[in-house]
């Protein structure tokens, strides 16, 4: 079974649907890509959406693998 928990980015303005293609960090656990994505919103430097210009926010997000299911 492979695991895998990332933290992610989208733009944070409400008419943009910018998201980022790309994995921001790939963290241990569940709980950490939470926490990182927690502290990466509180950030006051955050970057900018290259759509629009406005701040980034962040996520995190799992990807749960079972090999009975395929």
């Amino acid at each position: 079974m492979s695991n895998k928990y990332k933290v992610r980015a989208y733009c944070s303005s409400r008419i943009c649907e910018y998201v980022h293609k790309e994995d921001v960090m790939i963290a241990i656990n569940y709980e950490t890509a939470c926490s990182l994505a927690q502290v990466y919103n509180e950030i006051t430097t955050k970057p900018s959406c290259p759509s629009c210009g406005e701040a980034m926010a962040f996520y995190a997000h799992s990807v749960i693998e079972e090999p009975w299911l395929t």
